[in-house]
């Protein structure tokens, strides 16, 4: 998957026709189609539902949609942010990023940086939120990609990407439960959840807390893709970041709004 993919697919979701995106995008529709096709077959899914002339996105489109966006807006935040060195000069840019993002994120963030940057190279390095601040801070990091907390650093500069919707995901077979669970009333299934120091963690245990969210233990892992892994095989449920519901066609999983949903 490149760059190039989602920009395309971002103009035939907002034209709802190919031929309409071709012509903004001055290559030819069949070209276009291509590159469509092409993600459609990375991900494994159909992002479009024709209709007519047109298209609309199909319900796994618009997931990818609002992945594909914040993408989009992070690659523009870095070029931004290594302005300074985009003339081509040899150096090291030393990036933060945490856990989710890492995973979601920084691998077409990495292509089209390299593709523009030759010269320059990379040093990732995933953290969390706690010590992103601190290495920022320090100097340590030159980027640091996570949740603002604090912003009482007059000599840091803040960027907000996005506001983050969160997900409360169930496998199929307990779906029935899920306003169950968000009504704080009792139930029989246990919560998947990142160990106390990832910072979704803390958003997490924050929410329960606030709604009285029951649960019957708690599975601790280190990675997004076990919490994934066990959701979809166990009487088990979790709360993800929304953007990680684009990986809902590589999973057996029910994906549920949050009521109420996590404040920005």
């Amino acid at each position: 998957m490149e760059l190039r993919h989602l920009r395309y697919f971002k103009v035939v979701a907002e034209l709802q026709h190919f031929h309409k995106a071709a012509e903004k995008l001055h290559i030819t529709q069949p070209a276009l189609s291509s590159q469509i096709k092409q993600l459609e077959q990375e991900l494994n899914t159909e992002l479009f539902v024709r209709i007519g002339r047109g298209v609309k996105l199909s319900e796994n489109g618009e997931l990818v949609l609002i992945s594909a966006q914040k993408i989009l807006n992070e690659v523009a935040l870095l070029k931004e942010s290594v302005s300074d060195i985009e003339a081509g000069d040899a150096g090291t840019l030393k990036i933060g990023v945490l856990q989710s993002i890492n995973s979601l994120y920084l691998r077409s963030l990495v292509a089209e940086f390299d593709r523009n940057n030759p010269n320059i190279s990379l040093q990732i390095e995933e953290l969390t939120n706690h010590n992103i601040e601190k290495k920022v801070i320090n100097g340590d990091i030159d980027i640091g990609i996570g949740f603002i907390l604090q912003k009482d650093y007059p000599d840091i500069k803040f960027e907000k990407l996005f506001d983050e919707k969160w997900k409360l995901i169930i496998s199929p077979t307990y779906a029935n439960l899920a306003t169950t669970i968000m009504a704080g009333e009792t139930h029989p299934l246990k919560a998947v959840l990142l160990s106390e120091y990832f910072e979704t963690r803390k958003i997490v245990d924050k929410y329960f807390a606030d709604n009285k969210i029951k649960y019957t233990n708690v599975t601790e892992v280190n990675n997004i893709s076990s919490i994934l892994d066990l959701v979809e095989g166990g009487a088990s449920f979790s709360i993800l970041p929304e953007a990680f519901s684009a990986l809902k066609a590589q999973y057996r999983l029910e994906i549920v709004d949050l009521d109420p949903q996590l404040p920005p």
